[in-house]
């Protein structure tokens, strides 16, 4: 399922249509998630802060990319009509870029970058220096809008992914529940749940995740009857993350299992209820807000979000809070994850994806209301 050039080049054009509209004349990007949406090129040399790799989608002409030499190929393949600038080992070349901007005729132009809210650079400050004293005449503004809103509406390509990702993660949450024996440990389990996340084909290089707890709140202590493990967890496939989380019990649930478990999952599907094109982020985290006072738990308050958004990154935009109004619209992929904590201090979770579609949502994982029952 690896990214096609035609996927990527579908993203530019939606990329310049929203340059046409905010007067741009290119957008260049460097932090992760952003070059690899806009270039299909997954790497783990942008992890190594001395090799920036940047990427440069002009309103008019070819694309550019500016990266460590040895990964210009890698680059071509995913972007045929790319022009590459490729440097030698460190420290960067800024005049490279500079030459790059020069040549796609941007020295006096509007340039796009990522400069605001939930954005970070892919170069060091005083490179961005340096290229603003080299070119004087050329303006940078905040590109952050236009990427977000890019990259809000998820494509038949990336719902498939992430849809094929999740079911990965969940096939490896079965095997691994399958396989847990009494007396192991809390990182017995997110040993075995990393080893099944390997087996199914969650990518290496761009990992997934593994967060783990019990009701013993003792990573390396033998789980007897009646402890509950909670797992929040994803695999990766072509650089797109899954996020679920489950609950299990060893051995027959008491009355008291079943009922958190049954308040947790109304929390759930409560929340699922405001899920529907043309509401916003914050009145599915009000409904779930709702819900939590019926349920005779402390409503929402603050920042306090209870879903995200999701794609290469596996905490997107938008946030499921009180503070967020972002418009969900037919193609925006959420998690919705209700929690809170038991008096003893045990943290009640569980987390499934949604598609937003035309007449509601469409899930892209399900069943985390099932409380898994672990034969020991």
């Amino acid at each position: 399922m690896a990214v096609s050039p035609a996927e990527i080049a579908a993203r530019h054009e939606r990329l310049r249509r929203g340059m046409e509209a905010a007067q741009l004349d290119a957008v260049l990007v460097g932090e992760k998630y952003n070059y690899w949406y806009l270039s299909g090129h997954q790497t783990r040399e942008i992890e190594k802060v001395m090799r920036p790799m940047l990427f440069l989608v002009p309103l008019e002409g070819d694309p550019v990319a500016v990266v460590y030499r040895q990964q210009g190929a890698s680059v071509q393949a995913k972007v045929p009509a790319a022009r590459i600038y490729g440097y030698e080992d460190v420290p960067f070349d800024v005049g490279l870029l500079e030459q790059a901007l020069r040549e796609s005729g941007l020295e006096r132009g509007r340039v796009g970058m990522e400069l605001g809210e939930n954005h970070r650079l892919g170069m060091p400050y005083t490179d961005l220096r340096s290229l603003l004293e080299a070119l004087p005449a050329m303006t940078i503004v905040d590109a952050g809008p236009i990427l977000d809103e890019l990259r809000l509406h998820k494509s038949e390509y990336e719902i498939a992914t992430l849809r094929a990702a999740a079911d990965m993660s969940l096939l490896a949450w079965s095997e691994a529940t399958k396989q847990f024996r009494l007396g192991a440990s809390e990182a017995d389990f997110a040993t075995s749940m990393a080893v099944e996340l390997s087996r199914v084909g969650s990518n290496f290089d761009v990992a997934g995740h593994i967060t783990t707890a019990t009701s013993l709140g003792d990573r390396t202590a033998p789980l007897r009857p009646g402890d509950t493990i909670w797992c929040d967890f994803g695999a990766s496939l072509d650089g797109y993350q899954a996020d679920v989380a489950r609950r299990a019990v060893l051995g027959e649930p008491t009355a008291e299992h079943l009922a958190v478990q049954e308040c947790i999952a109304t929390l759930h599907a409560r929340t699922l209820q405001a899920v529907r094109p043309g509401a916003l982020a914050s009145d599915v985290a009000r409904a779930c807000s709702e819900a939590m006072v019926d349920a005779g738990l402390p409503p929402l308050s603050g920042r306090k979000r209870i879903g995200h958004g999701l794609g290469l990154n596996a905490g997107e935009s938008p946030s499921l809070s009180l503070q967020d109004t972002t418009v969900l619209e037919p193609g925006v992929v959420i998690c919705v994850e209700p929690r809170y904590l038991l008096p003893s201090g045990e943290k009640i979770h569980i987390e499934d994806v949604v598609v937003v579609t035309e007449d509601g949502f469409e899930p892209i994982s399900q069943g985390c209301g099932v409380l898994t029952v672990l034969d020991v």
